[in-house]
């Protein structure tokens, strides 16, 4: 078994037997943007007041979907929250189970 560092530790549990354990990392905000995209990173950086806090919101629920579906955070994604967010605007998917009832 090979080890990786960026996916987790290789532990023995028995003889001959291994298994890999991940260790989530608390990271801020400001450096999981920067991992999806320097320049909205720096835009992100500049907000203050209101925007900050509807960016942050929208970005946060955008990391959440993409954890959920398994599927990497997109750039352009991150740029339109950001834009949205200078405008005064909260726009995110409907997160209701109710919809999933149906």
């Amino acid at each position: 078994m090979r080890f990786d560092e960026k996916k987790g530790s290789r532990i023995q549990i028995k003889e001959g037997e291994y298994k890999v354990a991940t260790a989530a990392k608390q990271i801020t905000l400001q450096d999981r943007i920067l991992q999806i995209d320097h320049i909205q990173a720096r835009r992100f950086a500049k907000l203050s007041g209101s925007p900050m806090e509807i960016a942050a919101e929208g970005i946060i629920r955008h990391l959440k979907a993409c954890a959920r579906m398994d599927v990497n955070p997109d750039a352009s994604a991150v740029r339109e929250i950001i834009d949205d967010a200078l405008n005064g605007r909260r726009v995110f998917a409907e997160t209701s189970n109710d919809l999933l009832a149906a």
